[in-house]
């Protein structure tokens, strides 16, 4: 996840103007009107009241909006709170569609596997096999980097989220940045570590996969997640664009700038960072978020070889062990997190950029899942509250 910045967000306003934030379009409900159908049994679920309480109060410290799914001993529960758009005063809606950020790294996972089970790729390819010269010569490590220590984070390759990206993100309202220029921000960047040698989570060793799929497999990255991902496990919701990064019906997003619980539209700081590839952009509804982790594990996606190798864990450094960590996140796979909770382990993911907060957990063992999207961030009540929600709908879960 990328860490949200404050001091950037200050920045922001000053370079491009408070009144970017508060000049809003206000829209008609239809433009978040959806419905999930006869998929969506929550009404029924024993503990339908208690999960919905947990969501509302919670929901009221520091978040502006939240949905959350719980898939339990007794079904799927999926509820909601709060706003879809502040401005034009829209109530959230259980099948709403969220930015959800770096856990779009899952999906080009996911997709990385599939064209590995095809024979097209594989773990031990050198990266310098699938992209052009000029990318190897200029990106410290490139040159001895294979696909597997991109999708476990251990190329030691510079993450392009540098200080001057963010500046030149910020102040302009739209950069329309390509893969290959957002690169040349680490060109000549030190490496992390040597290949191999350890965990360095960054965005950058996402972007390089989601270049490799689209030169193995002569497509667009777009096309390359409908064709992988998003059509056959029918996620009708799901959504990647580098043309129309936003889709239509996505709730905003909000940040609380000053830390006072104002929360301005923060459309202006995530719009650049959508749709410059694999390493977030995705826009999906929780609902189809579920899915895609539960058959993702159950091997209905991917092959079993490829899951075993997805799912070789090893331990993180400690300096990325935060013992105050409410989810336990301290090991990691090739292209996939794991979650050593109080209530057992969890694979999955988190998200976040500047308006989102996003998690999606699901344990393998009691087939459970867990789904929180949030459309606001930098709220230090919003990011307790949301580690309370799962602290509080876990017990439940597993009562």
């Amino acid at each position: 996840m990328k860490i949200y910045n404050i001091y950037l967000c200050a920045i922001a306003l000053l370079l491009i103007g408070i009144t970017s934030c508060e000049q809003n379009e206000i829209l008609p409900a239809s433009n978040y009107s959806c419905d999930l159908g006869a998929l969506d049994n929550s009404a029924v679920h024993p503990k339908a009241t208690t999960y919905q309480n947990i969501l509302e109060n919670n929901r009221k410290n520091g978040i502006v909006g939240a949905v959350l799914l719980v898939k339990d001993k007794d079904g799927i529960w999926l509820g909601a709170d709060g706003k879809s758009d502040i401005a034009s005063d829209i109530d959230m809606l259980s099948c709403n569609t969220f930015l959800i950020a770096s856990i779009s790294k899952a999906f080009t996972t996911a997709a990385t596997y599939r064209y590995i089970d095809k024979g097209v790729l594989t773990l031990e390819d050198p990266i310098s096999k699938w992209l052009d010269a000029s990318i190897i010569e200029n990106v410290n490590n490139a040159d001895k980097a294979q696909i597997k220590h991109l999708l476990s984070h251990t190329s030691g390759i510079a993450d392009f989220y540098t200080f001057q990206f963010e500046l030149d993100r910020i102040n302009r309202i739209s950069n329309d940045f390509t893969k290959e220029e957002v690169l040349k921000y680490i060109y000549g960047v030190g490496a992390l570590n040597e290949v191999g040698e350890t965990y360095n989570y960054t965005n950058t060793n996402f972007l390089l996969l989601s270049m490799i799929l689209e030169n193995a497999s002569g497509l667009s990255f777009e096309q390359v997640y409908q064709q992988e991902v998003f059509s056959p496990l029918g996620l009708n919701s799901a959504y990647y664009s580098e043309e129309q990064t936003i889709p239509n019906g996505t709730v905003k997003g909000y940040v609380d700038i000053y830390g006072n619980g104002q929360f301005v539209d923060s459309e202006f700081l995530y719009n650049d960072e959508l749709g410059i590839g694999g390493d977030g952009g995705i826009a999906i509804n929780a609902f189809d978020l579920a899915i895609f982790f539960e058959q993702l594990m159950k091997g209905n996606l991917i092959s079993n070889t490829s899951l075993n190798e997805m799912t070789n864990w090893f331990d993180l450094p400690n300096d990325w062990v935060s013992d105050d960590d409410p989810f336990g996140q301290n090991e990691n796979g090739f292209g996939i997190e794991r979650f050593n909770t109080n209530y057992g382990s969890a694979v999955g993911h988190t998200g976040g950029i500047d308006g989102f907060t996003t998690i999606a957990l699901y344990f393998p063992e009691e087939d459970m899942t867990y789904i929180l999207l949030l459309n606001s961030a930098g709220s230090e009540e919003g990011n307790d509250s949301g580690e309370k929600i799962f602290e509080e709908v876990a017990r439940e879960m597993f009562n």
